[in-house]
């Protein structure tokens, strides 16, 4: 069988808007995760011209792990593929918009029987129940750009000067990340055992990330299990309710029991150094088998979809 041309599409971080961890030495390390039945190529996005799209239009399909370019965020250079007919690994830029803006959360999370922590507006925060809050970016990611106080303090004046933000309640509570990644024949998704995100202190207030002190990755966390059956079964009814493409990771936070979704990434970091590869390799998933499922999944939808218009023209 004649491999396929696969080609890796990237922007290395210092050109990506939120610098996500991706470098030649990450590229260099999927070019020996490439599945046997692909022969890879390598390019950095240059930019939103008809000639790359025709480059593009070359291979039988895109890995994307582009993150951006320039002020380009990933969900546009999706949108650019999708727009030339190119097919790529990553989420339509309709779903990546859709997970991005927190403001949709509430009602993506109550689909499916889960919650998160409702969004509070400014002038109620002197009035509400809850004695912390939390500041996220609407549309950025969940680790940037965070600003956590308590309601004896509110920070009015820095509030006032920010754009495009979301107040929720700060839930204490243990955090985990879940991942959903296709199953061996690439017809379905599977959810991993969750990774927890914990402080390296007993302190109440953490973020994945060191913004507000050191945080660590556990694998295999002790975990009632019932509840750990109950998260990535929701994270995973979440995942395909979204119909999102390839795989995704989930932040969640348990609070008095319950599951709380903090975060939806559509397009998980890849590098050796992210979450996803590393909750894949402990269940005994190396990279190349990772990739081998998501360019399966990729041909199988795509099958699906030819069906479909051919019985649909019948």
């Amino acid at each position: 069988m004649k491999p396929r041309k696969l080609i890796y599409l990237y922007s290395d971080s210092t050109f990506t808007p939120w610098k996500e961890n991706i470098f030649g030495t990450t590229i260099a390390h999927f070019l020996t995760s490439t599945p046997e039945n692909h022969y890879p190529y390598i390019t950095h996005f240059v930019g939103f011209s008809n000639e790359f799209a025709e480059f593009l239009k070359q291979f039988d399909v895109v890995f994307n792990v582009c993150y951006g370019f320039k002020e380009a965020g990933q969900a546009d250079i999706a949108h650019w593929l999708d727009s030339h007919n190119i097919k790529h690994t990553a989420s339509s830029y309709e779903i990546q918009i859709l997970a991005k803006d927190k403001l949709n959360m509430p009602e993506l999370c109550q689909t499916v029987g889960l919650k998160t922590p409702p969004i509070i507006d400014l002038g109620d925060i002197s009035t509400s129940n809850f004695e912390r809050f939390i500041v996220k970016p609407r549309m950025g990611s969940l680790h940037l750009n965070i600003l956590v106080f308590n309601k004896s303090d509110i920070p009015y004046q820095e509030l006032l000067e920010r754009e495009n933000y979301i107040i929720q309640p700060y839930l204490t509570g243990r955090e985990f990340t879940i991942a959903i990644i296709p199953n061996e024949d690439g017809t379905d998704y599977v959810a991993l055992k969750p990774l927890e995100i914990r402080p390296n202190d007993n302190r109440e207030v953490y973020i994945a990330g060191q913004n507000y002190g050191i945080t660590e990755k556990i694998l295999n966390p002790d975990l009632d299990e019932n509840l750990k059956n109950d998260m990535m079964k929701k994270v995973l009814s979440l995942h395909k309710s979204m119909k999102i493409k390839g795989m995704s990771r989930t932040d969640v936070r348990i609070h008095a029991g319950e599951i709380f979704i903090l975060d939806i990434n559509t397009m998980p970091n890849l590098d050796a150094r992210s979450f996803l590869p590393l909750i894949a390799q402990n269940e005994g998933i190396n990279l190349k088998e990772l990739f081998r499922r998501i360019l399966l999944s990729i041909e199988v939808a795509h099958k699906f979809v030819i069906k479909k218009e051919v019985f649909l023209e019948v």
